[in-house]
């Protein structure tokens, strides 16, 4: 496992962003052969459907490893203190994951660690996890097992380049959304547990992991699409004149279409929310 480096150029510099990025990638080069084979003999018994299921179409999944009996939902991490974690049955299965999560939360208090899944044509809706990142104290890492460059994994409106062997943490709190596209699930091990000083001087050396091609992107296809729109100004009246959300949305797909740029709705949602949040957090001190 080789620990990434620090690199200011991707943006970790002194001051309040360095304290809070939206995603680190902490290591790379894990073998997880020995971690996939465990989560893929696990009985279909310990996996379910996600609880929030308000959030995703019905494609992802999630088998809970490590969580407490105080949680009011099957499989949720939960918002308590770290004693009250503790193994579940299927852990018993999983050393070699246990081992693994050992090593990369060191001396910090461990909560919920679960196997998360998403099928291909899954897709997880924007959300927020209010508290859930280094402002509120907490760190949730991720390690993909198996994934591919048709996932689209986004936090605060930016692609997180997850591959397969490396740990991330990011910021949760942030809009973010994940859809596969491609032909195979998406495996990711996911571990809540509480933001030591050892562990942030890890998320603060590390790095912004390898991007993909900007051009597969449909965000960034949004983008270039956006940057027409405020250079001409036909397409500018056209989209004042719409009020609702989803039917400005509606037309920007058309409009972008039409102009050779390819994207979803979702893009031009997701881009509503993460500027109505950054104007928000403007005034977080």
């Amino acid at each position: 496992m080789t620990t990434a480096p620090l690199l200011d150029q991707h943006g970790f510099v002194a001051g309040r962003a360095a304290a809070f990025p939206h995603a680190r990638r902490i290591a790379h080069g894990v073998d997880v052969a020995a971690v996939l084979k465990e989560i893929e003999a696990l009985p279909d018994a310990h996996w379910s459907g996600h609880f929030n299921r308000g959030k995703h179409n019905g494609g992802w999944h999630v088998a809970a490893l490590r969580s407490t009996a105080r949680s009011p939902l099957p499989a949720a991490p939960g918002e308590f203190s770290a004693d009250l974690y503790r193994d579940d049955a299927a852990m018993e299965h999983c050393p070699a994951v246990h081992r693994l999560v050992s090593t990369i939360v060191g001396d910090a208090p461990l909560k919920s660690v679960r196997v998360l899944r998403l099928v291909p044509g899954g897709e997880i809706l924007e959300h927020t996890d209010p508290g859930l990142g280094l402002r509120g104290g907490e760190a949730r890492l991720h390690l993909p097992l198996r994934t591919h460059d048709g996932v689209f994994f986004y936090v605060g409106g930016e692609r997180v380049p997850m591959r397969p062997g490396e740990w991330w943490y990011a910021d949760f709190s942030l809009p973010h959304r994940v859809s596969n596209r491609g032909d195979g699930d998406r495996l990711h091990l996911v571990v809540d547990c509480t933001a030591t000083p050892a562990l942030q001087g890890a998320i603060a050396a590390g790095d912004a992991g390898d991007a993909y091609p900007p051009e597969q992107d449909p965000q960034w296809r949004f983008a270039q699409f956006r940057q027409q729109v405020f250079t001409d100004p036909a397409l500018q009246e056209h989209l004042l004149g719409i009020r609702g959300r989803e039917d400005f949305a509606r037309a920007c797909v058309e409009l972008g279409r039409e102009h050779g740029r390819d994207f979803t709705e979702a893009e031009v949602l997701s881009a509503m929310a993460c500027g109505r949040d950054r104007w928000m957090r403007q005034w977080i001190v």
